[in-house]
């Protein structure tokens, strides 16, 4: 017999820091208009988060809505189990897109991976029809405006968890896009990854084509380093996680046709376990890996989501009790209602309704970071012609992104500091007139270290070293400033200098980033020590460059 309620659960949060109150517009790392993170409070508050539950005589899942909707919890209640790495902690990470990644669960991330709504509040409804009871989770995207909904399923007794995923662009315009669902499970010493022979891409610190199993590679135990591994087409139905120490595991089936991505992630046995172990309790020794799904072959694709255009497919999570057990699972054969109109649009999100109200004609104007994702432009042009000139920065930015630089400088020209920077950042970027901008960034909010960084970026790009010395010292010490004065000092010919400066700072680790292994580089191969190893206290992992997990 299906169920379904409501409950909470009170986990330690770890709180995340924004990186700055500043729209990271043109930034590659940084997913406008999400704000980025550069740091989390080292001590955790006890927070209440909402969960809702559905639950048949085989499983119970808990769905987290406050945390992107990702199943925080599926628990067999056949062996009384945990099947998933369900974190006790909820805290927050430096890794793309904007830099506050959780682990734990079964996640869901569109259009790019991470979602940047995996710390935020989703929409989420329940239903039944029949035997069959479900929680669509899912929202309008504020980047794109986009459209994205999970459905997890129960079917009567069945010890299935179903997923339907529907995807939809009505913007208008084609944007670019991935979806990506990921499973973490345990990693321990007995954790064995399923999948029948086939070739695989594998991504540690190369990208090479391998034989799977090959030499082990089905064994978590045998990777010493992060590494993800991609089944290359033509791959089986099923792959999935068995850990022979605790008699269960996990496996996932689709139909290829549908889902053809399958993927794993591991940190691995060696020295990068301490990456996945910072993301829970740090008492705990606990570290997860990772088993991933989607429409898409591999995550170095991106492609364009055309207008008008909506995507459908179907995919299933089985627990299972025995290694024999994963080596019969086949697609489940089960009486699925008609799945019609999923959508579950903006309502749930606070800062999407107080600009819709805008859009509307009935609200104020917000303080939030305009949602290039809704149509903005007449109502904020309304706000202009009705003399509020506070509408002319948040207009500029939803110009900007949308490819109208030129209609967007005329706004921001000649305006305070904060309109300042951003005609600047339209010149550099948007314009591809770097001269022009620096008069712009140097009237910008300087007290804010990543203003400082971007004219210092800007002077460095156009062989003005001679004004970046006083600008940086006289700059709040912060890690990107301080990255900045390597670069400054390698500039100068003291790479000595720079050396000290990596040295001597007590680095956040940060995924997929690589600016001080660079500067660590160059400054050891202007030493005259081609071969000197980046040392670990860099806080930078070393997986060779792949995928589209960047905003351009």
């Amino acid at each position: 017999m299906i169920q379904i309620r409501e409950t909470s659960r009170s986990l330690p949060f770890y709180r995340p820091v924004p990186l700055t109150d500043l729209p990271l517009l043109y930034h590659r790392e940084h997913l406008f208009p999400y704000t980025s993170y550069g740091d989390t409070a080292t001590t955790a508050e006890a927070r209440s988060f909402r969960m809702v539950v559905l639950e048949n005589a085989a499983l119970r899942i808990e769905v987290a809505t406050e945390l992107g909707g990702r199943v925080y919890s599926l628990f067999d209640k056949r062996i009384g189990q945990e099947v998933l790495f369900s974190n006790p902690v909820v805290k927050p990470v430096r890794i793309l897109p904007i830099w506050a990644f959780i682990s734990g669960g079964i996640e869901f991330n569109f259009p790019i991976a991470h979602s940047p709504t995996s710390i935020a509040e989703v929409g989420c409804a329940t239903g039944c029809v029949g035997d069959y009871g479900f929680i669509p989770v899912g929202e309008r995207e504020a980047r794109t405006g986009m459209e994205w909904v999970v459905e997890l399923g129960l079917a009567g007794d069945a010890p299935v968890l179903v997923q339907r995923t529907a995807l939809r662009n009505q913007t208008g315009a084609a944007h670019p896009w991935m979806m990506w669902t990921i499973c973490a499970v345990r990693s321990t010493a007995e954790t064995e990854f399923v999948h029948p022979p086939h070739r695989v891409l594998l991504h540690d610190d190369r990208v090479v084509e391998a034989d799977w199993p090959g030499n082990g590679l089905n064994w978590d135990r045998h990777y010493r380093q992060m590494t993800a591994l991609f089944w290359k087409p033509g791959g089986a139905a099923r792959f999935g996680a068995f850990h022979h120490d605790a008699g269960f595991g996990i496996m996932h089936a689709a139909d290829p046709a549908q889902v053809p991505g399958k993927k794993l992630w591991t940190y691995g046995h060696g020295a990068h376990r301490a990456w996945g172990q910072a993301t829970t309790n740090p008492e705990s020794g606990l570290s997860y890996c990772e088993i991933e799904s989607g429409p898409l072959l591999d995550q170095s694709e991106k492609p364009l989501f055309p207008a008008g255009e909506e995507r459908r497919y179907t995919e299933f999570w089985m627990p299972v009790h025995s290694r024999a057990e994963c080596d019969t699972q086949s697609l489940p054969e089960l009486n699925l209602p008609d799945w019609n109109e999923p959508w579950l649009g903006w309502g749930h999100s606070p800062w999407q309704t107080e600009w819709e109200r805008v859009r509307a004609g009935g609200g104020p104007l917000p303080s939030s970071p305009v949602p290039t994702g809704i149509a903005l432009e007449t109502a904020l042009r309304q706000e202009l012609a009705s003399g509020n000139a506070h509408a002319s920065q948040p207009l500029a930015l939803w110009l900007a992104f949308h490819g109208r630089p030129t209609e967007a400088l005329t706004l921001v020209a000649k305006g305070d500091a904060n309109a300042r920077r951003i005609a600047g950042l339209i010149c550099w970027k948007g314009l591809n007139d770097p001269a022009a901008a620096v008069a712009h960034l140097e009237a910008g909010p300087l007290q804010d270290p990543i203003a400082v960084v971007e004219l210092d970026e800007l002077y460095a790009s156009l062989g003005i070293h001679e004004r970046r010395g006083a600008l940086l010292h006289a700059a709040a010490t912060h890690p990107r400033v301080i990255e900045r004065r390597a670069d400054l000092a390698l500039a100068s010919g003291k790479p000595a200098e720079a050396i000290r400066l990596l040295s001597e700072t007590k680095w956040q680790r940060e995924h997929q980033r690589h600016v001080r292994t660079e500067l660590w580089r160059k400054a050891h191969a202007a030493a005259g020590d081609l071969d000197a190893p980046v040392p670990d206290y860099l806080s930078e992992d070393d997986l060779a460059p792949f995928g589209a997990y960047w905003s351009t």
